[in-house]
């Protein structure tokens, strides 16, 4: 995707990367499927707000979605990565959907991706087997005595 695309598609094309569909990407996004349609299909170009939402919910930054680039330093400019590794992770995990969901929402409530989402859920349940596992050798330890 370059730069020279308009906003319409890059909203098409990143939501068929990750093979979501139309009325999924609105939920994710809270705006109205009939709205994203009008995006997606040129008739309507979504205000900052709508914007910022779908570029959240597909992974992208807002600039990227709107302009089509992203300014780097001094008038460089690449393409956003491609959006489809999100949707890999999740199926990779296989996670169950309505988690998949959960997480997914997590990460567009706290302006991060699902990668860091699930890593700090991962760190998290790791310190919490690493504490019962404490807790339970030093019950052992005092059975003993």
């Amino acid at each position: 995707m370059s730069g020279d695309t308009h906003v319409s598609e890059r909203i098409k094309s990143c939501r068929e990367n990750l093979r979501i569909s139309q009325v999924l990407l609105a939920e994710l996004a809270g705006i109205n499927p009939t709205q994203l349609y009008r995006y997606e299909s040129g008739k309507a170009k979504p205000r900052p707000e709508a914007a910022e939402k779908i570029a959240a919910a597909l992974g992208v930054s807002t600039a990227w979605l709107v302009h089509g680039a992203l300014p780097v330093a001094r008038g460089t400019q690449i393409d956003p990565p491609v959006p489809a590794g999100r949707g890999l992770i999740l199926k990779f995990l296989e996670l169950p959907p309505a988690l998949a969901f959960a997480v997914k929402r997590l990460a567009m409530q706290n302006g991060s991706t699902i990668e860091i989402e699930l890593l700090d859920l991962v760190h998290q349940g790791l310190e919490a087997m690493h504490k019962n596992a404490l807790v339970n050798a030093e019950s052992a330890g005092k059975s003993e005595k």
